[in-house]
């Protein structure tokens, strides 16, 4: 399952409509790696084994980092009672600290931004400096939307591989900021089947069958 993604030094963005395929990709190609993952689960979905479900509420984030280095995969939730703006308080002050943590282009830790595209300004400042900077941090960030062209533009500019879902013609600006075809991504869609994906590195497009 890690061969889902490739593993490089470079952030991915993963999207595509509700019920495409997206979710279920992104959590098993993430749940397959051996660094440690931190994903943040806004809309607590289910997630597969081997994550482990912490919620923020009583969060040590000690724990966490520490977890992180041992390769653990972290399922990071939150009470359906807080507001929008607490929980994109915790993202950006966890993200920013993240970078502060020590991790490396050799040993780096993968961070899952679910629903990227609700993120309000009190997280997209911090997510920015994981798009931006991350990388050399040994931050690698995995940027999920349904809605690509409402994320905020570095989020998937900043990616340099992109595994796409099917979408509706309205995400035309998200396909035209990366460069990609909108036409030939859809002809892949319906040659390949119900939950097919294209997959670009900036060069080229490939579509892939369902997992």
């Amino acid at each position: 399952m890690s061969s889902l993604i490739t593993q490089g030094n470079n952030h991915i963005f993963i999207c595509g409509m509700t019920r495409s395929g997206k979710t279920f990709f992104a959590t098993a190609a993430l749940a397959a790696l051996k660094e440690g993952v931190l994903f943040f689960n806004i809309q607590n979905a289910p997630m597969p084994k081997p994550f482990i479900k912490v919620s923020a509420d009583s969060v040590n984030y000690k724990q966490v980092t520490d977890e992180l280095r041992r390769g653990t995969k972290i399922n990071l939730t939150f009470p359906a009672s807080w507001s929008t703006s607490d929980i994109m308080r915790v993202i950006a002050y966890i993200s920013r600290a993240l970078l502060r943590e020590g991790f490396t282009e050799k040993n780096p830790i993968y961070i899952g931004y679910d629903e990227c595209q609700a993120y309000t300004k009190e997280a997209v400042k911090d997510v920015r400096l994981v798009a931006t900077r991350g990388l050399y941090l040994g931050c690698r960030a995995v940027f999920i939307s349904q809605r690509p062209a409402l994320a905020d533009l570095t989020f998937y500019t900043q990616a340099s591989e992109h595994y796409i879902f099917q979408l509706g013609a309205g995400e035309r600006d998200y396909f035209r900021g990366k460069g990609i075809d909108y036409d030939q991504c859809l002809e892949f869609w319906q040659t390949l089947g119900k939950h097919s994906y294209v997959y670009s590195d900036g060069f080229d497009l490939e579509g892939r069958k369902a997992i």
